[in-house]
């Protein structure tokens, strides 16, 4: 699959690199419309440069768009590609809001085309090798689930101040990193029922935001903790706890490092096992998954259904820590509502 990547930012850059030496997708185009400074990391991937969004969409040789774009403009170039005829990969947050995100959900699947989502951490083997052990029973029933993912790395090595714009990132560090612990969540436990959250910005000028804490209880009855900041070094940790031990993962670096994941597993009796698992290419496993089921071969990990789940989610937090209160998420599939204080 011949792909173009739109949005040549930090992040766009990483998936080119990521792709490198991919069999199932080559990245043949590169789209910015400020291209300045892009010229020879283009040239050195062999990747075409071009500012001309219009030409893209139209190059029956681009067989797939990939959107790294600030995020305001992921569902605009969504729909422009469904319409193309284009199979699409956007990065995370699919969308800003529910409404934005059934509108392009409802798009793919009516042209029939198969959405990647930017959440590779469900292919990380720590995670996965979680996941596992939890539905198999290793530590009985789940009761709750908590979860930190704090870094530094906005302030330090990425351009830009987009992402620190509250009306791209409305929900503080969560919006770029800490939606992907939301991802799992869904993954793992289903929908949200509740949203109680609150984010603040004691280390940054307003009006951006650098800490967000959120609580969610889930439509199972699970109830869930979840913690974000963008101005401390990195800490990574995602913890289950059963009616018969707990398990966890812990990170000691960012995704960029090769510094391994742990697993640690607690029974009943308090005897830990812990397990280290090396670094993988997660970024190109999610993207070769995803062209395994536009081409067919297999079904894609993500569901519309899930994606949903997480933007529902999102936009709670987003509400709650605005307005101050307890947000529900309705049965219906109608968006979130406010249960007020």
């Amino acid at each position: 699959m011949r792909a173009a990547v739109f949005g040549l930012g930090w992040w766009g850059k990483r998936i080119i690199v990521s792709l490198a030496g991919s069999d199932k997708i080559t990245i043949t185009h590169g789209i910015d419309t400020a291209p300045a400074g892009r010229e020879d990391f283009m040239r050195e991937h062999g990747v075409t440069l071009s500012t001309d969004i219009d030409a893209a969409f139209a190059n029956p040789d681009i067989d797939a768009v990939i959107i790294a774009t600030p995020n305001s403009l992921h569902e605009p170039l969504v729909l422009r590609a469904v319409k193309a005829g284009k199979q699409v990969f956007c990065e995370k947050p699919l969308a800003l809001n529910v409404a934005s995100a059934k509108r392009m959900l409802a798009a793919c699947d009516k042209a029939g085309v198969v959405l990647g989502i930017g959440h590779e951490r469900r292919f990380e083997p720590a995670l996965v090798d979680m996941k596992q052990k939890v539905e198999a029973g290793a530590i009985g029933k789940p009761l709750h689930v908590e979860t930190n993912f704090s870094h530094s790395i906005f302030g330090s090595a990425i351009s830009g101040t987009w992402r620190f714009d509250p009306k791209e990132a409305p929900g503080a560090g969560f919006t770029g990193r800490g939606i992907h612990l939301t991802d799992y969540f869904v993954w793992m436990f289903g929908r949200a029922k509740t949203v109680w959250a609150v984010t603040t910005g004691l280390a940054s000028k307003p009006p951006a935001t650098d800490t967000v804490s959120a609580h969610i209880t889930f439509q199972n009855g699970m109830t869930g903790m979840i913690g974000v900041l963008t101005t401390t070094p990195f800490y990574g940790r995602f913890t289950v706890f059963g009616t018969e031990g707990w398990i966890e993962v812990i990170e000691p670096s960012n995704a960029e490092s090769d510094d391994p994941q742990e697993l640690i597993v607690c029974d009943a009796k308090a005897n830990r096992t812990v397990t280290k698992y090396p670094r993988t290419n997660s970024v190109r496993d999610n993207f070769e998954a995803w062209a395994d089921a536009v081409a067919g071969r297999a079904p894609y990990l993500f569901t519309p259904e899930q994606m949903l789940a997480n933007i529902e989610i999102f936009e709670a937090i987003v509400t709650s820590a605005e307005r101050h209160h307890t947000v529900e998420i309705g049965n219906n599939r109608g968006g979130a509502y406010e249960r007020g204080p």
